[in-house]
């Protein structure tokens, strides 16, 4: 079954590429008799199997965007991106993100263009419930197919909460098996052996009785009781024998070093556009380094790489996307508290190959 789909996509690959190189048209653009350029694209893909192997995948993205003259603002640029990744693996989610994106470009075309920016997103695979982020920036084109553009942001994220420990109160914990165990029993429901003189006199000469009876020399006989049908109070280790195994930490003197913080952020973004063989073939390569504003140490990197080859029809594209995603919360030689820095690899890489719709 695997064999008969793999052969099908690369039927549809290869009659949808064939074309490629006698189409003159750019079927990325749209222009509307205004004289504006729109563009709007769907992307879906979903997959499944049952049986042995129970998976479930799911993946849609919705775009939009207008270049043109707004009123007096020339030259402007309006876009909307969204999309979603829902996958499963025995009923078990393994990847479960989401962004939605807006930008507005004036002078887009410009050598210099202010723009305004908001998103938001999550990724529940590393523990990001929430990320929203906004503000503004500027791009400048160095070459045709070069720009380098910043933006600041401010940003409020929300992760899942997690208590390092590292700031509580430690306790000693010991491994036990090698202590000597002892126990305090409540002799209140135990036998009264006091007139047992077989009970007491095994094992004692005759000399030894009185002693036997008066143990701390108060002149009255002790009681005695057998431990069988007594009531254990307590137990415990004598420690003192013991291997320390470890520490415990309390956690109502521990910082929740999860949980929603607000901060401003830089965003610094080289980008790379070509477009090849009749404008048939584009090439779309951008890197973004984000750091805190107040710790340079902690930062977000990533490369987005997006290849667009139109087909026989001007409506539809094949897509070839390539993201590589690194947190410097998650890298152990950065982040000093090693209990966050090793719930998540640091680096999260994806392929993707699609189909694209416009309209």
């Amino acid at each position: 079954m695997m064999f008969n789909s793999m052969k099908t996509i690369i039927i549809i690959l290869l009659v949808s590429i064939m074309p490629i190189f006698g189409q003159d048209a750019d079927t990325t653009d749209y222009e509307e008799e205004a004289g504006n350029e729109m563009n709007t694209s769907v992307d879906i893909s979903y997959s499944q199997d049952k049986g042995n192997t129970d998976f479930l995948s799911l993946y849609y993205g919705f775009s939009f965007s207008v270049l043109g003259n707004v009123g007096p603002l020339t030259d402007t640029e309006f876009s909307i991106n969204f999309s979603r990744s829902d996958d499963k693996f025995d009923g078990e989610s393994f990847t479960d993100e989401q962004s939605l994106t807006s930008q507005f470009d004036l002078w887009a075309n410009q050598q210099i263009s202010p723009f305004l920016f908001f998103q938001n997103s999550f990724d529940k695979t590393i523990g990001l419930n929430n990320r929203i982020n906004y503000g503004v920036g500027a791009k400048l084109g160095l070459l045709k197919w070069l720009s380098v553009s910043y933006a600041l942001l401010y940003e409020t994220e929300e992760y899942e909460p997690f208590f390092g420990y590292t700031d509580s109160t430690a306790f000693d914990f010991y491994n036990y098996t090698d202590s000597t165990w002892w126990g305090e029993y409540s002799f209140t429901d135990s036998t009264n052996f006091y007139d047992d003189y077989y009970y007491y006199y095994y094992g004692l000469d005759e000399d030894d009785i009185d002693v036997a009876y008066d143990t701390d020399g108060d002149g009255e006989y002790d009681e005695f009781y057998v431990y069988t049908d007594s009531i254990l109070v307590y137990a415990d280790y004598y420690y003192t024998d013991s291997t320390l195994a470890g520490e415990y930490h309390v956690v109502t003197d521990s910082v929740n070093l999860g949980g929603e913080q607000k901060f401003w952020r830089h965003s610094i973004r080289p980008k790379i556009k070509l477009k090849l063989f009749d404008n048939n073939v584009v090439f779309d390569y951008r890197f973004y380094f984000k750091p805190k504003m107040d710790d340079w140490e902690d930062f977000l990197l990533e490369n987005e790489l997006k290849i667009t080859i139109a087909t026989f029809n001007e409506a539809v594209t094949i897509d070839f996307s390539y993201t590589d995603k690194y947190n410097s919360r998650y890298d152990p030689a950065r982040n000093t508290n090693k209990g966050i820095a090793n719930l998540y690899d640091m680096n999260d890489k994806n392929i993707t190959l699609g189909v694209s719709f416009m309209f």
